[in-house]
């Protein structure tokens, strides 16, 4: 049996929490409803578990484990985390959490967490596992350029020239040029060849010292 302090702004998710520890065999020696206010009940009591639901874009959460272990060197640290937003590596590790779960975790896992965490070992729920491993969409640059600059980008990496895209768009060569400055600056290209295999392109890119 350990002794734990539980945090959760959720009055009703807190009772359930309560209620899934005692019945593990968990003595609930504490609770409140924010994290701030976990620290002097750590001071106190001195718990062996330290449970508490967090929200990642809270800026107070990345130093709220250092601060618990400085008042309790020997605390394990539980974080249920809420999914309304998402979360990378980076934010997971800076927790530095011995157990970190998400909150619609079973009964069941939430219990095997606890008791790791109590004999010393680190914790992991599976869905955050695949939550990191899911591969992240890649930033598209065209998102930088405006409506007109990618329409302008389109059709020279189609080929046309800056006279024959001046008539088609209704706009003086000029203008033209001028988009097509912006358009390279913007993604840092130096060619129309560069622009076409960024646009449309796949593989290596050009090398414009040959072109």
């Amino acid at each position: 049996m350990s002794t734990v302090v539980v945090a959760d702004p959720r009055g009703v998710y807190l009772a359930g929490l309560e209620w899934v520890l005692r019945k593990a065999g968990h003595e609930i020696v504490a609770e409140c409803h924010r994290a701030v206010d976990v620290l002097p009940h750590v001071e106190r009591h001195l718990p062996d578990i330290v449970i508490v639901g967090l929200d990642t874009a809270d800026p107070q959460t990345a130093s709220l484990s250092s601060r618990l272990r400085a008042t309790h060197r020997a605390l394990g640290i539980v974080f249920i985390l809420q999914q309304n937003g998402g979360f990378d590596i980076k934010e997971i590790q800076a927790l530095d959490a011995d157990g970190v779960v998400l909150d619609g975790i079973s009964n069941r896992f939430l219990v095997e967490c606890v008791n790791a965490v109590a004999s010393g070992k680190k914790w992991i729920d599976n869905k955050i596992v695949q939550h990191l491993l899911m591969p992240r969409p890649q930033p598209q640059p065209l998102s930088k350029l405006t409506g007109r600059e990618s329409e302008i980008a389109d059709l020279v990496s189609r080929g046309l020239r800056n006279k024959t895209i001046a008539q088609r768009l209704h706009v003086s060569e000029g203008t033209v040029k001028m988009h097509l400055h912006h358009v390279y600056a913007k993604l840092n290209l130096g060619s129309r060849a560069e622009l076409a295999w960024a646009t449309h392109g796949k593989g290596d890119r050009p090398n414009t010292d040959l072109i």
